[in-house]
């Protein structure tokens, strides 16, 4: 990927890579077990500013841009996915914050976030709502002595963790987003376990029952949710996941080739087999145009250009499509070696699907891809 940066971008990337694999890659599979992630690791990246690297130097944070912030979750991706969801939604919360905060708000609460004082999260799913969020039934009501919240959300990322909570929910002018502290009465958090994949990133469901919300705490106007907070706040968490994605498949692709270039197999090498040689070309070419998509979108999204949008679905599209196909050959090619937890590729085989799945899935994203595409492709004349 070195020939597709500048060379301070080099040394950003490879000073990441260093950081986080020295710190974690041993003990990632252990998080994988015990199904969660050790206050240790929030800690650390509180300590390294992690939390804060989407968040303006103003508010205390390093206000890195999307490019670095990019090949940032490309280096939590090669060591856990968890970790790497922890920083997103995290920064999903604080980059609408950013954008579409009061002044208030952004005093109030963004140096705690870029601080790790405080851990966001996003609240959005629901049993009836999910790549279709029009069909949420959280209310947020007025009433005399103020707002009230009620409602049920699933499947929230580090919901288990969070300080802060970032819910959507509908009110009498439509759908509003609004902040819910962990510690309202109203609130219960209920662990979600048995989970396919992202075993370690605290998901939760967080009923909530009569919370009383400050007026202060509605992130901009209601109506104003569904058409800008929400898919922008969707857009910052595309992004990450299509980096993420790319440096699972790394992880796969460097574990995969180690065991071909090692193991022989009726005589010869693995990798001197016509069907590893395929499986090695395929692997290595689409981690090559995974990284491309994902860089383009990343200056796409520095640049504020048109195609930015368009470009972030496009990288989030292929690098999840490659890594769920690519993840399962490379467990495929290493055999019972591929199974084992150890080894790191079958939990990259599982959290391919999830990844997949969130922040849009590859049906949602060819429903909101298809048109442009082929309009572009016909010319940009048609209507």
């Amino acid at each position: 990927m070195d020939d597709l940066l500048t060379t301070a971008q080099t040394r950003h990337h490879r000073s990441l890579t260093t950081l986080v694999g020295t710190a974690w890659r041993a003990r990632a599979t252990d998080w994988e077990r015990d199904g969660d992630l050790p206050e240790e690791a929030v800690r650390w990246c509180a300590a390294q500013g992690l939390f804060g690297a989407m968040i303006p130097k103003e508010y205390g944070g390093l206000g890195w841009s999307a490019v670095e912030l990019g090949l940032l979750y490309e280096a939590l991706g090669r060591v856990s996915a968890s970790l790497a969801s922890l920083i997103n939604v995290h920064g999903m919360v604080a980059r609408t914050l950013v954008r579409w905060g009061s002044g208030a708000q952004r005093e109030a609460l963004l140096p705690d976030l870029a601080s790790g004082r405080r851990v966001a999260a996003v609240c959005l799913t629901e049993r009836t709502a999910g790549s279709d969020l029009s069909g949420i039934t959280t209310t947020l009501e007025e009433r005399p002595d103020g707002l009230r919240l009620d409602g049920t959300k699933l499947y929230t990322t580090f919901g288990r963790r969070a300080d802060l909570y970032l819910v959507l929910a509908r009110c009498d002018a439509g759908q509003v987003c609004c902040l819910l502290d962990r510690d309202n009465p109203g609130l219960e958090v209920t662990p979600i376990t048995g989970l396919l994949g992202l075993r370690a990133a605290g998901l939760a469901t967080e009923v909530m029952r009569d919370c009383r919300v400050e007026r202060s705490a509605v992130i901009g106007r209601p109506g104003f949710a569904p058409a800008v907070l929400v898919p922008q706040l969707l857009e910052h968490g595309r992004h990450a996941v299509a980096w993420m994605a790319a440096g699972m498949l790394h992880r796969a692709f460097s574990a995969c080739s180690a065991f071909v270039l090692d193991r022989r197999v009726f005589g010869r090498d693995a990798v001197d087999h016509g069907q590893i040689q395929s499986l090695v070309t395929a692997m290595g070419v689409d981690l090559a145009a995974a990284r491309a998509l994902c860089l383009g979108a990343s200056r796409a999204l520095d640049a504020a250009d048109a195609t930015a949008t368009r470009k972030v679905l496009m990288a989030k599209y292929l690098a999840c499509q490659v890594l769920e196909r690519h993840s399962a050959q490379a467990v495929q090619a290493m055999g019972a070696q591929g199974c084992l937890e150890e080894n790191g590729v079958a939990a990259v085989h599982r959290d391919a699907k999830v990844l997949s799945i969130i922040e849009g899935t590859p049906q949602l994203i060819e429903r909101l891809l298809a048109v442009p595409l082929a309009r572009e492709a016909a010319g940009g004349d048609r209507p």
